[in-house]
């Protein structure tokens, strides 16, 4: 064979290859969640139209720099932050974030790459957090928590505006404050449910309290009552017996009198007793043995003179 055709065919196959080679390097592809600037690395320069999915032609050696095409998650997880007491609070957060695709050269060209403008945002989201955190105490994070993520949100929302990036789904997941604190905040939960169920059961208390009271009321008024009665009865039966001895003394002392006048006594202190000296001793069952003083009377007889004998 000719030299000149192999030379000449040595020159296609080379033009092809190349053209081949060529034609390559100016076809990228996307996927269907990406997106992407055209960047020609041999004229250092970077196209401001966006492309989405497929395959691309474009400038020879050229790249794409690509972003994702839909929400990517960014999560904090044990975040510290001090609230507005200087309390540590730890956050679980995540939220959903997406590059604004009208924006796109200006964040390749304030960013360079998708991995740089992520490392920002990470940094941003922690600010956030932390500027979130400072606007609400202790007892607030406890009390408020859907007001504490509105307000997250909507320091988020700003601070990634200003780089050009949307912010959906905010989920605060958990927020732990001390251990300390939270022990000493479910002693104080304990209390107040001890003292509402005091306050609950203090109207039985009390009633029971103020039954016990009537009833006691009840049980002196009945002992009382019982004493006046019991009183009165022994009022009345020891004024019936007074009556009865008076009046067993009146007839006994009229029996007498009537007797001493029968007899012609002398109806005095000590002829009467003198009488009641005889009778008792007549009147005695066994021999009675009395001795007097001397002299003795004798005889309680009065004569005319009014002398007795």
């Amino acid at each position: 064979m000719d030299k000149r055709v192999c030379a000449v065919i040595v020159i296609v196959v080379a033009l092809l290859i190349l053209t081949i080679s060529l034609v390559a390097s100016s076809l990228k592809k996307l996927s269907s969640k990406e997106v992407g600037l055209q960047y020609d690395t041999i004229q250092r320069d970077l196209d401001g139209k966006v492309y989405t999915e497929g395959l691309h032609l474009g400038p020879v050696g050229y790249e794409f720099i690509k972003f994702p095409n839909i929400y990517t998650t960014m999560t904090f997880s044990k975040l510290q932050c001090l609230n507005s007491d200087g309390v540590q609070i730890k956050l679980d957060v995540s939220y959903q974030y997406r590059v604004e695709m009208t924006n796109l050269k200006k964040i390749i060209m304030d960013f360079k790459d998708f991995d740089g403008f992520q490392d920002v945002l990470h940094h941003v989201g922690v600010a956030s957090l932390h500027e979130a955190c400072s606007h609400f105490d202790t007892v607030q994070f406890q009390a408020n928590r859907g007001d504490f993520q509105d307000k997250l949100e909507d320091i988020l929302t700003k601070r990634y505006k200003e780089v050009n990036c949307d912010v959906e789904d905010l989920q605060v997941n958990n927020i732990q404050r001390p251990s300390d604190y939270e022990s000493a905040i479910r002693s104080k939960e304990r209390a107040k449910a001890e003292i509402n169920v005091a306050l609950e059961q203090r109207p039985k208390i009390v009633k029971e309290a103020n039954t016990t009271l009537r009833e006691a009321i009840s049980e002196a008024q009945i002992i009382v009552d019982k004493a006046r009665s019991d009183a009165r009865i022994l009022a009345t039966q020891a004024e019936a017996e007074a009556e009865a001895i008076l009046e067993q003394y009146k007839k006994e002392a009229e029996a007498y009198s009537s007797i001493l006048d029968d007899s012609g006594l002398d109806f005095t202190p000590e002829g009467f007793i003198s009488y009641l000296g005889v009778r008792v001793i007549a009147d005695a069952k066994n021999p009675v043995y009395i001795g007097l003083q001397s002299p003795a009377q004798t005889s309680y007889l009065v004569d005319s003179s009014g002398k007795s004998n």
